[in-house]
């Protein structure tokens, strides 16, 4: 997730975006595959990730267990009708040492979608043509997945914005995982995971709708997952299982700044509309921010503060604030908005 800029209250694209329909054989491959390469009589684990996007292009990566060689990127990956079709030309990192790594796969899908049978050619290191036989996970990883499934808390750090994040996994009977990212200080609940896979300890998310991804792991007991997120760029982001949820917060009586505050944000580029709605609850004031000229939606606040008539309310999401005093007749707030070290004056009247 890139840090907004002046311009961008909020975070571009966290939304859920309709998906196209996937096209449906490629719909049945997508998932994780667990295989076997006989090498010359030895046996090797070896596994295939499949990604299919919303528009049905495909992505890939493949993996030798025993060799502990994981995410090795296929630069093509192509499927039609039954015949399945990857390459590969990547550098590894393989006992300490980068090896580059060329080859390709050429392979069936049986009827019932569930196995691909094909050979496997490596041209560097050069190893000649090898049998490979892949079989959809399913049972097999299931007993491994209830670990990983459940609610998750984070929070991102991009600069000085601090976005807090809820993970939502759930595993199918046939161990096949779904989930939800919610990014809470922006309001964006229910962001679909298009991919989510879980093996031997290894989780990796793929979420389409804002063209990100993550990749995690599990610690041994079943609480913390410490990996990366990846937008544009990497950043550390670790979940801990998340704890039950307090009571939500009750409507309390109106104070006299409740309501919806609106004003115009005059930037270097650009005229935006800003509105501010402030409502008073049994925990408090809590207020939310909007750009419709960016974004419909509302970003909640951090923070909230009134001392007699100045307000202060903060904006984590995307290191922001606004402070201004409140005028006498209750119809007006005077003051700044202030984004990543940059001021602008901004005048809210309630409407």
């Amino acid at each position: 997730m890139k840090v907004p800029s002046l311009l961008k209250l909020f975070v571009p694209t966290l939304t859920a975006l309709a998906l196209t329909p996937f096209v449906t054989a490629q719909a049945n491959l997508a998932g994780d595959w667990n295989g076997t390469l006989d090498a010359g009589g030895n046996t090797m684990r070896v596994a295939w990730h499949l990604t299919v996007a919303p528009n049905g292009a495909l992505t890939s990566t493949l993996d030798n267990i025993d060799e502990n060689i994981f995410g090795i990127k296929v630069k093509s990956t192509t499927i039609n009708g039954s015949d399945v079709a990857l390459t590969v030309d990547d550098t590894v990192q393989t006992n300490g040492q980068e090896m580059h790594l060329a080859g390709s796969f050429a392979g069936k899908v049986s009827a019932d979608a569930k196995e691909v049978s094909g050979t496997w050619t490596q041209t560097e290191p050069q190893q000649g043509t090898l049998e490979v036989h892949f079989v959809h996970a399913s049972q097999s990883a299931a007993a491994a997945q209830p670990s990983v499934v459940g609610d998750w808390s984070g929070t991102l750090e991009a600069g000085p914005a601090k976005l807090r994040l809820l993970l939502h996994i759930k595993a199918a009977q046939d161990g096949t995982l779904t989930g939800t990212l919610d990014s809470i200080d922006q309001g964006a609940d229910g962001i679909p995971i298009s991919t989510a896979a879980f093996k031997d300890g290894k989780l990796e998310l793929n979420v389409t709708a804002v063209n990100g991804t993550y990749e995690g792991t599990l610690n041994q007991a079943a609480t913390e997952i410490t990996g990366t997120w990846t937008q544009g760029q990497a950043l550390e982001l670790n979940f801990k299982r998340a704890q039950s949820e307090a009571a939500a917060p009750k409507p309390a009586a109106a104070t006299d700044i409740d309501g919806t505050w609106t004003g115009k944000l005059t930037t270097p580029s650009a005229t935006l509309t800003i509105n501010l709605k402030i409502t008073n609850m049994d925990t408090g004031l809590t207020a939310q921010l909007q750009s419709p000229d960016q974004n419909p939606g509302w970003a909640p606040a951090n923070s909230i503060a009134r001392d007699g008539d100045k307000l202060t309310v903060r904006f984590n999401a995307f290191d922001a604030t606004f402070e201004g005093k409140i005028s006498a007749d209750h119809t007006a707030i005077d003051g700044h908005f202030t984004q990543m070290g940059n001021e602008l004056p901004l005048l809210l009247k309630k409407t």
